[in-house]
């Protein structure tokens, strides 16, 4: 049962959609894979967020970002305020992301 909402930013909508656009180019059942294990992960967000450990990378700009692994090579940061979830992030753990903005 959903007891968090889930607010994600617009310019994750990007990074998700960047995300499935390159995986479907290798593979449609990769692109599939992502896609449903984000959802997966989105809904036991909403159930409880607090399931997931905080993000011990100390380039963040924020401590406070848990993260929660999906789709094998995927990370998504989000913080938790009160009844309301921020996803702010989806990341590639394949690539170097020290140049991302928070």
């Amino acid at each position: 049962m959903k007891k968090y909402t889930l607010y994600i930013a617009s310019r994750v909508k990007g990074q998700l959609y960047r995300h499935a656009e390159f995986l479907s180019r290798v593979s449609l059942p990769a692109a599939d894979r992502f896609y449903r294990d984000f959802e997966r992960v989105g809904r036991r967000i909403e159930e409880n967020p607090y399931q997931f450990p905080l993000d011990q990378d100390t380039t963040l700009p924020v401590q406070g970002y848990r993260k929660a692994l999906f789709a094998k090579w995927y990370k998504a940061l989000f913080t938790v305020e009160g009844n309301r979830v921020f996803l702010d992030e989806v990341l590639d753990c394949r690539q170097d992301n020290s140049e991302t903005e928070k």
